[in-house]
């Protein structure tokens, strides 16, 4: 049998479901099939891609220098930027499940470009709005939660096409390729907008990022991943199914919640404040470049990184970066430098050794819905973990937010590595010794809409039924 690189194979079994409703998703550690001639095997369509991103992260980069300045210059002050910035988190998070769902349905490049084109027209609205008037909190509000809403519709998307147009081995190179544009237009955007911002005003920067959205439309247009049939949209289960039968994913899903609940408000409000009161402005930008600098040489070298079991790799290199949060206020600038590296690097290779095991695991029939599940779990935690790193600020020092969010952190990622179904998640050796592969194991998913789905997850290491019954 043979199975297709963008989802799985349609094969009737004797006596079981008809073909439309039995899938066979395909082996993380298996190679896959390459993509058609639209994909560009050359790595053309990855390059596309990766420039289109780099492009539009440059602009998100104008855009968060321009907008705090656009709001406090026009007699603003920090509660007319906090609600701002609240209603592009709350846009954000509210769209990615629906965002995940289009990318299923639609297709990823389609809603990437449809994405892109809004947010081009929105952004050079308010460039224009910039230009005539000084602000006002509601429209202000309003573009936040609009251009908030576009980002987390387009985020499931990003992650969805990289399999369509990215050959099974190359998958993550081609990932640490996305990521690296990502993180050069993240360090170029500040720069470039602070200086639109500077010599030609809030309305230069936001004309410049909308041009960006424009110019990764571009790019996506000429690309053409590998289709998914119409019989692999039939037989994907709804995101019920797929949760009740990947045990692992539910438990993946709190892990990432909880960390991101425990620590992700700390760069946003403690860091600073910590420089603030240590470091000075330099000092703070130092700690900024080589978090930076790590995270760039993380997604190097998890490249090269090979594991049987990624869950567990994963899981180790962010209990390594908790280490290293914790270190940020005691030694000093230079100590604080070099926990910001370490956190990178750990950071970087762990989230591109699962984002990659996700990608290869899942039907991509059901990759959107599933990856903006994750990045909802991410990126939904950021609001409150904000609210609760500035009330351990005031109520405890800003020096004990970080080895309570590594604790806290460390805590959620060791409960979750203490259930076998997360060790075992895409695992492609037997845990107890080590050394022999798994036999196939199958998963009934019962979906309300449909007949039972059969689900074979080769070497998953998971009983049979899909439970981890090792902690029942």
């Amino acid at each position: 049998m043979r199975t297709s690189r963008t989802g799985p194979a349609i094969t009737p079994r004797p006596g079981q479901a008809p073909a439309s409703t039995v899938v066979t998703a395909r082996a993380p550690e298996e190679r896959e099939l390459a993509a058609g001639p639209g994909a560009t095997r050359s790595g053309r369509g990855i390059r596309l891609l990766a420039g289109g991103q780099a492009a539009s992260t440059i602009g998100d980069g104008c855009y968060a220098v321009a907008l705090p300045w656009y709001v406090l210059t026009g007699h603003g002050g920090a509660a007319a930027l906090g609600a701002t910035l609240a209603a592009y988190g709350i846009g954000r998070a509210a769209a990615m499940p629906a965002g995940g769902l289009l990318c299923d349905r639609l297709g990823a490049r389609r809603v990437l470009l449809l994405v892109d084109m809004l947010r081009a027209a929105l952004i050079g609205g308010l460039a224009v709005q910039a230009a005539l008037r000084p602000p006002s909190l509601v429209t202000l509000a309003l573009f936040s939660a609009l251009a908030g809403g576009g980002e987390g519709a387009f985020i499931p998307s990003r992650y969805a096409l990289m399999p369509a147009i990215a050959p099974g081995p190359l998958l993550r190179r081609a990932n640490a390729t996305l990521t690296s544009a990502r993180q050069a237009g993240r360090l170029a955007g500040p720069l470039i907008g602070a200086l639109l911002v500077a010599r030609a005003g809030p309305a230069a920067a936001f004309a410049l990022d909308a041009a960006t959205f424009a110019i990764s439309a571009l790019t996506l247009t000429p690309l053409r991943p590998a289709a998914i049939t119409p019989q692999e949209h039939h037989a994907a289960p709804n995101i019920r199914a797929v949760l009740a039968a990947t045990p692992a994913l539910p438990i993946m899903l709190l892990v990432v919640l909880a960390g991101n609940l425990a620590s992700s408000g700390v760069f946003a409000v403690a860091l600073p404040v910590l420089a603030h009161q240590r470091f000075g402005t330099s000092g703070y930008g130092l700690v900024l470049a080589m978090l930076a600098a790590g995270a760039v040489a993380g997604t190097t070298l998890g490249t090269r990184i090979r594991s049987r079991r990624p869950a567990v790799t994963a899981c180790r290199l962010f209990l390594a970066q908790t280490t290293a949060l914790a270190l940020f206020p005691l030694a000093g600038l230079t100590g604080a430098a070099v926990a910001a590296a370490a956190f990178g690097l750990a950071n970087a290779i762990g989230e591109l050794i699962i984002v990659t095991t996700l990608q290869r695991s899942f039907p991509t029939a059901a990759l959107g819905r599933i990856m903006s599940l994750v990045m909802l779990a991410s990126a939904g935690a950021f609001p409150v973990s904000v609210a609760l790193t500035t009330a351990v600020v005031h109520t405890a020092g800003t020096a004990a937010a970080f080895p309570l969010a590594g604790a806290l952190t460390a805590t959620a990622i060791l409960l979750g590595l203490s259930r076998t179904a997360l060790r075992s998640f895409a695992a492609e050796s037997a845990e107890a010794d080590g050394t022999g592969p798994l036999p196939d194991q199958r998963q009934v998913i019962r979906d309300s809409r449909t007949s039972p789905l059969v689900v074979r997850v080769r070497r998953s290491g998971l009983p049979p039924g899909g439970r981890d019954d090792s902690h029942a």
